[in-house]
């Protein structure tokens, strides 16, 4: 017993030396500077993209009608949009893959750091896939609602949509890790981190629910508690991400990542 207390102690020590919680608030930080330009350029590639269905899932209830705010707000924005603010709310949306890359060189502490413009460049190029796969995914959403709806019962239906968004999370749990090693990482390499986020996210978020049932914080904050509450679920759920990524750097010394040379022949 006491030789497991002391391994959750030490585990517990090894997350907070990381500034764990440190590093989740930075990408808080920038989540919200990325997210309304985010989704401005999503409006101004696919239109009014149908994401109420996504929305209204269970994993985004606590959250859903901020977003729902920021998502007419960029509609807004779109339809009077100038050339310099679309230029720069391109480079602000790139803000959070910039930065994530930048932690995870932190985390994993390297010193081979990628150049700014390279990385930015690469922030930029993941922004439109992840502009892509957010409009694939309400396709998808929309699409498979309505199958599940006709044809299953709803307690099908709901076990599928579960199924569907838990997978959905750790894919994106597993791209953003590979992203944010400074080393060549396999998607391998990057499941047993992803899992545990994955599995943290979908605990705290039944949790989250529950707080959500019994703090009434539109009580304690008024107006500004959908704000409050949207920004405290990032942190929950940046948190559960950072501890995986910190999770696949602990057992993986720099080097791991680092192909041995051939030798040279004679």
């Amino acid at each position: 017993m006491q030789d497991i207390v002391q391994k959750v102690k030490t585990t517990l020590k090894y997350y907070f030396d990381k500034r764990f919680s440190t590093i989740a608030g930075t990408l808080v930080y920038f989540l919200i500077m990325s997210i309304t330009p985010f989704m401005l350029w999503l409006t101004l590639a696919f239109g009014n993209v149908d994401v109420g269905r996504f929305l209204d899932h269970r994993f985004l209830d606590g959250v859903s009608p901020f977003l729902r705010y920021l998502k007419s707000s960029a509609e807004s924005a779109a339809s009077g949009a100038g050339l310099l603010f679309l230029a720069t709310s391109l480079y602000s949306s790139s803000n959070f893959f910039y930065h994530l890359r930048r932690s995870g060189e932190i985390i994993y502490e390297s010193t081979n750091l990628k150049s700014g413009l390279k990385l930015r460049i690469m922030s930029l190029l993941l922004i439109v896939a992840a502009i892509v796969l957010v409009a694939l995914t309400a396709g998808i959403s929309v699409i498979g609602t309505a199958f599940l709806n006709r044809f299953m019962s709803s307690v099908v239906s709901d076990a599928v949509s579960i199924v569907f968004m838990t997978v959905l999370m750790f894919v994106i749990a597993v791209i953003l890790n590979i992203f944010a090693c400074p080393y060549k990482m396999k998607p391998s390499e990057a499941v047993t981190g992803s899992l545990l986020t994955t599995a943290l996210w979908l605990v705290l978020t039944i949790g989250f629910g529950v707080y959500m049932n019994l703090a009434s914080p539109e009580r304690l904050y008024g107006k500004i508690a959908s704000v409050i509450i949207f920004l405290l679920w990032c942190y929950v759920m940046m948190s559960c991400f950072v501890v995986g990524m910190i999770n696949n750097g602990r057992f993986k010394s720099p080097s791991a990542f680092v192909k041995t040379p051939l030798p040279l022949k004679k």
